[in-house]
């Protein structure tokens, strides 16, 4: 082996071999860390480390599969973890993969069986990269005519056609999460909307180019929740963002959907939101752009998570890793928690505590 190898990224298994040995046996020369060979070490075990997750990387299990196999390892029968799981019945459902787990039923898998967090809480394969059978009939024609969508003269496979061309829309749910959703909901209408959005933001190129990635973190999100204490906040926020190359659009959702937001990629790889105002209501205006921001910032990508949409996002619970995360960033930004617990408007919940609160937190 040439012990003076340049590193270079490992693209095979003789590669692979000649790196692992050298990093064998610059260890075995205990280097200073800041020395040359301390750098070439710390170099070629990432060159290694990053072939090896790579090649060798093994799915997490599914969160079932980790409660059967631990109950298999301590010879455990469902009539065991029934108290875990909310009862015999619900243990049947979650076990039979017809109800997802629940917070309360984590915690009491972890604490009692010492079942990981990070398997409990991992995303259920099924619930992501869906692909869905666009209905013709589900498609309310009327409604996109009165919103102007569309006119009277194009037919529902024009329209169908329009959305899907794009690059990168979310063409039939396809690279998309979509979070509380149930069988009443009309996943075409769901589709529409998402491709709506996506259509809106792409027709204005010039916010798109002025966005960077790096200024999309917890600070920014900070600062526009603080928009959140002015009487016109809503409409700076819209211009802070396209001020940052994030567009923002505001359209209704469409029937038989619960829609309050969403966070998706445009054409050209950059953050847009979508927000329907379902609920007219500041909080839940605040709380839903915080969250899909949070989303755009933590969670989207362009392989296979370019839209992330939500349906009922106050009145579920969740139980994966993706929207707990956004849910508790998006209240600790709104409201740090420490600041919260100590505030009058905690311990005695009044009109004047509570506006004492707002006031400190400007």
């Amino acid at each position: 082996m040439d012990l003076m190898m340049e590193p270079r990224i490992i693209k095979n298994e003789h590669q692979y071999r000649d790196y692992l040995a050298e990093v064998e046996r610059l260890v075995i020369c205990d280097p200073d860390a800041e020395s040359a060979s301390g750098l070439r070490l710390e170099l070629f075990a990432k060159l290694v480390e990053d072939y090896e997750k790579d090649k060798f990387s093994i799915p997490k299990p599914d969160p079932i599969d980790a409660i059967i196999f631990r109950m298999e390892q301590q010879g455990l029968r469902q009539k065991d973890v029934a108290a875990f799981l909310g009862g015999k019945s619900r243990a049947s459902e979650v076990l039979g993969r017809k109800r997802p787990l629940t917070l309360t039923m984590i915690r009491e898998l972890h604490q009692h069986l010492g079942i990981p967090l990070e398997l409990l809480v991992h995303e259920p394969t099924e619930a992501s990269d869906l692909e869905v059978e666009i209905d013709g009939s589900n498609v309310p024609v009327e409604e996109l005519i009165r919103r102007g969508w569309i006119d009277a003269k194009m037919s529902v496979a024009d329209l169908l056609k329009r959305f899907e061309a794009p690059t990168g829309t979310p063409v039939r749910l396809r690279n998309t999460k979509t979070f509380g959703s149930n069988s009443r909901t009309n996943v075409t209408c769901v589709w529409l909307w998402l491709s709506r959005i996506r259509e809106i933001a792409d027709s204005d190129s010039s916010i798109a180019k002025r966005f960077s990635p790096e200024s999309l973190d917890e600070e920014f999100i900070r600062y526009v929740s603080r928009l959140s204490y002015m009487s016109n906040g809503p409409r700076l926020a819209k211009e802070c963002l396209a001020e940052y190359g994030i567009s923002l659009v505001i359209e209704p959702h469409l029937p038989k959907t619960h829609l309050d937001g969403a966070a998706m990629l445009g054409r050209d790889g950059t953050p847009v939101i979508g927000m329907t105002i379902r609920l007219d209501r500041i909080d839940n205006f605040w709380f839903t752009l915080i969250h899909e921001l949070v989303h755009a910032w933590k969670h989207l990508n362009s392989v296979d998570r370019r839209t992330i949409a939500d349906e009922n996002i106050e009145k579920r619970g969740e139980n994966d890793a993706i929207e707990i995360e956004a849910n508790e960033l998006a209240k600790e930004i709104l409201i740090p928690t420490g600041v919260w617990r100590r505030s009058d408007a905690f311990l005695n919940p009044t009109t004047g505590t509570i506006r004492e609160l707002a006031r400190k937190l400007q």
